[in-house]
């Protein structure tokens, strides 16, 4: 797997802006970069916001050329009207949610936004994440198609509109869109935290305690709920790890802040209990171990990941593969397949992981829909067949 030097460059840089102290060799670090490429992929990836905000926080600003500065404060001003129009939306959900009797907590996006980047502007934000309880999901559906909302359906399913309906119950989420002039608002609403197929059938996170460990907070004037810290910190660990298989520099560096802001104030033996499995404290320990390899320095409260992470744990070269993963240039289907059976701490759970992934009939539906038809017996081979379609097709 090839690294990406323009990855390691960006986190070379958020390292560089993130120190308090002297780091050997800033100065060259600074001298070596590709500034105009580094600046298209800092944008492309959706940081642009974060690193305008860094730049006018860092001493060293001066040392950092004025069109660079001047590019990604363009590109933040763009987002941070994106921003405040999504803001309004999400106010507006979760108020009328609430009024009608719908619990729900706000995910990631704007729950500690203002916390982790200074203010509401400066993270990209794709679409609003909201988690409601499964007795309330008709309600919730109701409301949002009321709203004129649609659901999306992915334009790769081949299945029919009610079997994409089945493939909703799988991931436990359904995406909605609607048009608002020449803006859309992309809504993801759940009411299960599960992980990718097939991982959802063995991590079991809806085991987790999400609903009884949350704490208040203001979005848009409005009172709404988020994840209690250690709940939120689970939460972006497990996301990263098993829906984008350490691949998204904007997800990592999210990790990041909210580890560099709050990892001293975290309850780590919570953490510890609640993420009882030794499958998913392994998924927090790779990545807690891959902020303290790249971003240590600025993050103390990393160097807790021994602790999640023992060493039989890992495979030969296991580990190196995570980050490879974390510093390519572009998501990698073939890459995302190989994290999967990877994922559980132990021999027997990674048996069990491609015993479900050869033999879950969830998969078929989940590529194909319920039309077609294959005999238990023969779902290894479809899968053989399959697999490799959908890597050329992703390469195509």
């Amino acid at each position: 797997m090839r690294d990406s030097s323009l990855n390691k460059s960006i986190l070379s840089l958020i390292s560089v802006l993130n120190s308090d102290g002297h780091i050997p060799g800033k100065a060259t670090t600074l001298q070596k970069i590709d500034w105009p490429a580094t600046v298209t992929a800092i944008t492309n990836r959706g940081l642009a916001g974060y690193f305008s905000f860094l730049f006018s926080q860092s001493r060293i600003n001066s040392e950092i050329p004025a069109t660079v500065v001047d590019t990604l404060r363009r590109a933040s001003h763009r987002i941070a009207a994106h921003n405040v129009f999504y803001e309004a939306q999400c106010a507006k959900i979760v108020k009328e949610l609430t009024a009608s009797g719908v619990e729900n907590i706000v995910l990631k996006g704007f729950s500690y936004m203002q916390e982790l980047f200074g203010d509401t502007s400066s993270r990209s934000l794709s679409d609003i994440d909201v988690l409601i309880r499964p007795d309330n999901r008709m309600k919730a559906l109701e409301y949002l198609l009321a709203e004129g909302y649609e659901i999306y359906i992915i334009p790769s399913f081949k299945g029919s509109r009610d079997d994409f309906t089945i493939l909703s119950d799988i991931t436990g989420e359904t995406h909605f869109m609607k048009k608002s002039g020449a803006l859309s608002v992309n809504i993801d609403l759940h009411w299960k935290m599960r992980a990718e197929f097939p991982m959802n059938n063995y991590l079991y996170l809806d085991k987790l305690p999400w609903w009884e460990n949350t704490a208040a907070f203001m979005i848009g004037g409005v009172p709404a709920k988020r994840l209690s810290l250690e709940m939120q910190f689970i939460h972006l660990a497990l996301h990263f790890a098993s829906h984008h298989h350490y691949t998204g520099l904007r997800w990592f560096v999210e990790l990041f802040l909210f580890l560099k802001t709050f990892g001293e104030k975290l309850d780590w033996k919570f953490i510890y209990q609640t993420a009882s499995s030794n499958d998913c404290r392994k998924l927090l320990g790779v990545c807690l171990r891959l902020v303290n390899d790249y971003l240590g320095d600025s993050c103390p409260a990393s160097a807790i990941w021994p602790r999640f992470l023992p060493g039989r744990a890992l495979l030969p070269g296991e580990y190196r593969f995570y980050k490879n993963c974390l510093v390519r240039d572009e998501k990698s289907r073939l890459a995302e397949y190989i994290c999967m059976p990877l994922s559980p701490a132990s021999v027997t759970g990674r048996l069990k992981m491609i015993y479900y992934f050869l033999f879950d009939e969830q998969g078929v539906v989940f590529w194909e829909g319920s039309g077609r038809k294959v005999p238990k017996m023969l779902y290894p081979f479809y899968v053989l067949y399959i697999v490799p379609r959908q890597l050329l097709r992703r390469r195509n």
